[in-house]
């Protein structure tokens, strides 16, 4: 079969993409986040210097960097010094995933600057009623999070992240409420993800929209929505970007015999050449990708 045939997704490989875990710390208690099992160096405060040093020498093997954790705004200041760093040393593109915890809040002025050095952020909001979005990230939220994603700065550079969680975000009459809610606010996308690795909590777009879709591992596991499609119902002006999950970071899920095909297509065949990928700790180390505490040299 011609290479062309098959979709890529994010297992495909053909980025070339850092990962930065610039702290592990945050308030927030997502049952379903991705960093519970990885280890806090130096209570989750980042050592920026070593990171920046990691990547400067490594930046002709990368083109852009994705900083996330844990909540990296916590250190408002440590990440402002380091995206300089990598501004003044590299021509990476710079990207950041938060859930905008109150410190940017309360130092907004320098919140705002780091918006317009960067070149997107993913924002996490979990939910348009804030009572229930309290919920999902398991503490009380201590300002208007609502009025401040509204009022926001650089909205052409941010994309809304909704989580499809069982039992908050599960069924067509809230996902619409909630796109619905956000379209208003003239963000630049808005991401529906389904949730991986949490058998409790996964939920599929397709049974929320009572829809067949193709294979997210054969046919592409991340596409632009066409929201006027009859499923939605919806008039929406911002951009729908579907990002789902397939049987290799789902454990709930099967792979169809085209994904198998796949597989052994790309063992065997599809020899992808020119691409890379890694993770940078908090304490500067480099490692193919992302570990189990079981796994980190403790210093």
């Amino acid at each position: 079969m011609n290479k062309k045939n098959l979709k890529v997704n994010c297992c495909d490989g053909i980025y070339k993409s850092l990962d930065i875990h610039f702290t592990k710390k945050c308030e927030n208690k997502c049952s379903f986040c991705i960093d519970k099992n990885t280890i806090s160096l130096n209570n989750g405060i980042p050592n920026w210097r070593e990171m920046a040093l990691t990547i400067i020498k490594k930046k002709h093997s990368f083109n852009d960097i994705l900083i996330l954790g844990g909540e990296p705004c916590l250190f408002l200041k440590e990440l402002n010094l380091f995206i300089d760093a990598i501004q003044m040393n590299t021509d990476l593109k710079i990207y950041l995933t938060s859930s905008i915890p109150r410190n940017c809040y309360i130092n907004f002025d320098l919140f705002e600057k780091i918006l317009s050095k960067i070149d997107g952020l993913n924002l996490s909001i979990q939910h348009h009623d804030e009572k229930i979005a309290d919920k999902i990230r398991g503490r009380k939220s201590k300002f208007n999070r609502q009025k401040f994603y509204k009022y926001l700065p650089f909205k052409n550079k941010i994309r809304i992240n909704l989580n499809l969680i069982k039992g908050f975000l599960d069924s067509r009459e809230i996902l619409n409420e909630c796109l619905q809610y956000y379209d208003k606010m003239k963000f630049n996308c808005i991401k529906i993800s389904e949730l991986q690795n949490s058998p409790e909590n996964y939920i599929s777009f397709e049974k929320i929209y009572n829809v067949k879709l193709p294979s997210p591992y054969y046919y592409g596991c991340q596409t632009l929505f066409d929201s006027s499609r009859i499923i939605f119902k919806l008039n929406l002006d911002t951009p729908i970007l579907l990002k789902r999950s397939c049987f290799v970071v789902e454990p709930t899920l099967k792979a169809s015999f085209l994904d198998g095909f796949k597989v052994i297509y790309n063992k065997y065949f599809n020899k992808i050449k020119d691409s890379n990928f890694g993770v940078v700790y908090p304490d500067g180390s480099l490692k193919s990708g992302w570990i189990n505490v079981l796994d980190f040299p403790c210093t």
